[in-house]
């Protein structure tokens, strides 16, 4: 019975409103239109990066060579890579490159980013400047630098020469030509990353600045443990990102000294291409691409491990 006197059932007393029917089918429509708007991405993706991967693996696994149709060989071709030392030789040319760039590179990126954040000095035009290379591609650097580093006419042997340092053979010395690339790469990436390490420096919790400031911390000791800590998650994601990126370089040792000299930067890529192009063994090429694909995930989860934020105990 309610207050006003009128009878109420039993059986609706307690009832739950029932949900409306059109409310499940605009949920009906909805999900239909999210998967309708992703598709063409899904489908991109597929074409573009799983086929291929699915494809690189089959071929791995035949001796095909573009003249005639694959015959199946089994992991003949993984075993031959791994008899050969000139693999062996790219691999360590590879790591070595992607360790001394990234080693070298994310100190310096830190550490421009952190001048650049007002420590010392640094306003737009000047991240302009530094960003500049990175707007080039690869090819037009590396051609750029070949000029650079000539030995006859090079300006940076011109000014060795001048104080009787010179001149150099950077690019036909095994012993200078990765050094050489090592620091072209670093000089052409330097700007895309300060610009990551330098957006997370600004978002730096002021007030925490400003309290090591008032307790009597100088600039560098505000940065070194305040601002690195907080952003360590980034310079993580720097170093992962530009790691992975120099296992697969290429351009660079192809366009300044075509793998040499006497295969001193020659790479992995720079092999699959050789296998590929030079002495059409697609099948040899397709299975260093699939060993490059596990080495980049592998190391990819290591990096990870080991540059994860640490957790604060409770």
């Amino acid at each position: 019975m309610r207050p006003d006197g009128v009878a109420v059932m039993g059986s609706d007393v307690g009832a739950r409103p029932q949900a409306r029917p059109f409310t499940h089918d605009l949920e009906r429509r909805q999900r239909l239109a999210g998967e309708i708007l992703l598709s063409p991405a899904a489908v991109a993706i597929i074409l573009t990066s799983v086929v291929p991967l699915l494809l690189a693996f089959y071929f791995s696994l035949t001796n095909y060579s573009l003249l005639a149709p694959p015959q199946w060989v089994g992991l003949a071709n993984y075993q031959a890579i791994l008899r050969d030392p000139v693999f062996w030789e790219s691999l360590r040319n590879t790591l070595s490159f992607a360790v001394s760039q990234v080693g070298i590179g994310i100190v310096v990126v830190v550490l421009v980013a952190a001048l650049f954040n007002g420590y010392l000095f640094g306003g737009p035009v000047m991240r302009t400047i530094v960003y500049l290379p990175q707007a080039a591609s690869y090819v037009v650097v590396a051609l750029v630098w070949n000029l650079l580093l000539d030995p006859a006419v090079g300006p940076i042997n011109s000014a060795l020469m001048a104080i009787d340092w010179g001149p150099i053979y950077f690019l036909s010395d095994p012993a200078w030509a990765m050094p050489s690339i090592v620091v072209m790469s670093m000089w052409r990436n330097l700007g895309y990353f300060m610009i990551i390490v330098l957006a997370a420096l600004k978002s730096v919790p002021s007030d925490l600045l400003e309290a090591a400031k008032m307790d009597g911390a100088n600039a560098v000791q505000r940065f070194w443990t305040i601002s690195l800590p907080t952003i360590r998650g980034v310079v993580a994601f720097v170093a992962i990102t530009w790691f992975l990126g120099a296992l697969q370089m290429f351009t660079q040792s192809y366009v300044m000294t075509r793998g040499g000299p006497v295969n001193a930067t020659r790479t992995i890529v720079y092999l699959m291409y050789d296998e590929a192009f030079t002495n059409l063994s697609i099948g040899k090429a397709c299975a260093m691409a699939v060993m490059l694909f596990l080495l980049v995930v592998v190391l990819s989860l290591v990096l990870r491990f080991v540059l994860r934020p640490k957790r604060e105990v409770s």
